[in-house]
Formats: structure tokens, sequence, C-alpha cells
């Protein structure tokens, strides 16, 4: 869960929009090499409604109340350790998917490059993992949950501030109805004339 939590805040962060198409499979099999997990239609209609309940309600906490979002992470019941790791594995997932997108975040405010850049060294953190020593690992654990929550608010408030919506989309006001003539057939399929069916009402 708590890799799906860093995937999903990853996406919603993204300064491009990816639809669920594109990112549930990398959910469950993101190499696209393994047969399906699910045991039938229905099993996968579970996991999806699951999947989407998580995404929305991430969703609505960055765009209604982001100063509350924080992240799903798990804490080691043997050292009481916050294993941040698996988190920022979910979002260096999300970056993966379109890593051409983030490029204007190197280029924004200062607020939102550092934000990047913390989320980023995070990866390379994990990624390095044994090779960096153990008191550095215990000292980025301790303050991972506000460091990452202080990140995805600030990444996300540049999002809403920048976002454009998608290309060829209009969002004039809808287009006049034809106006139906008395001698017109009646719209509703009758056959009648308008004047001699819901015309008289």
């Amino acid at each position: 869960m708590e890799e799906l939590d860093g995937f999903v805040a990853g996406l919603l962060v993204c300064p491009d929009l990816i639809k669920p198409g594109e990112w549930l499979p990398s959910v469950w099999n993101a190499a696209g090499d393994e047969p399906s997990p699910f045991t039938d239609l229905a099993h996968a209609n579970r996991v999806f409604a699951l999947i989407m309940e998580h995404y929305n309600s991430v969703a609505v906490t960055l765009f209604e109340h982001p100063e509350r979002y924080r992240p799903l992470l798990p804490v080691d019941t043997n050292s009481a350790e916050i294993v941040w790791e698996v988190w920022i594995e979910g979002f260096e997932a999300a970056l993966a998917l379109r890593p051409e997108a983030w490029r204007p975040l190197l280029e924004a405010d200062g607020a939102t490059v550092e934000a990047f850049d913390a989320l980023t060294a995070l990866v390379d953190i994990a990624r390095a993992g044994s090779a960096i020593p153990l008191a550095e690992l215990e000292a980025i654990a301790a303050t991972a949950s506000d460091d990452i929550a202080r990140s995805i608010i600030a990444l996300n408030r540049w999002r809403l501030d920048n976002y454009s919506a998608p290309r060829g989309i209009e969002w004039g006001p809808p287009p006049a109805a034809r106006k139906v003539g008395r001698n017109d057939p009646c719209p509703c399929g009758s056959g009648k004339k308008y004047k001699r069916c819901c015309g008289l009402n």
C-alpha cells in the first residue's frame, strides 16, 4: 500500500495529466512481462476500485486540503524506524512513466525546485541502499514523513498554479439547441408534427 501511495502522489503532482489507462497496468506489472494476477473479471474490478478509491482520496486531499497531506509510511517493527524507501520506490515509478514531463520543475521557483530535488535525492539514496552510512539513513528516516509531505505539497501547489486544460478542448458555453418549428417532426420520435405532439403542452 505504501508503494502505491508514493506512486499515486507522483501521478498527482506530475506536470502532465497521466490518465488511469496509462498508469493502472504498471501498478501490478510495470514491465508487462508477467501473467495477469487476477483470477477473474470480478477480482480485477475489485482491485481497480480499491486503487481508484485511494487515488481519489489523495487527489481530494491535495486539491481541497493540501496542508493535511501525509504519505503512508510503514514502521519497522524491530527498530521502530520509518521505512520511507518503499514509498519513494512508488514515487520513482511515477517519475519513470513520463520522465520528460518533470523538466519544467527544474526551472520553476526556488521552493518547487527544492521540493523536487529533495524527492529525487531520496530516490538516489534509496537506490544506493547499504552504501549510505547507517547514521545518515537514521537521520533521513526521522524526518522522512515531514520532508516528503512538504515536498509533495510544494509540487502540488506548482502543478495547480501552472495547470492548463488539454489542447483541443474549448471551455466556452454549450452550443445553442436548434429550435424546433411548429411544422417540423417532433423530436420525441413519434412521427407527428411538433404542433400536434409535444408542442400542445
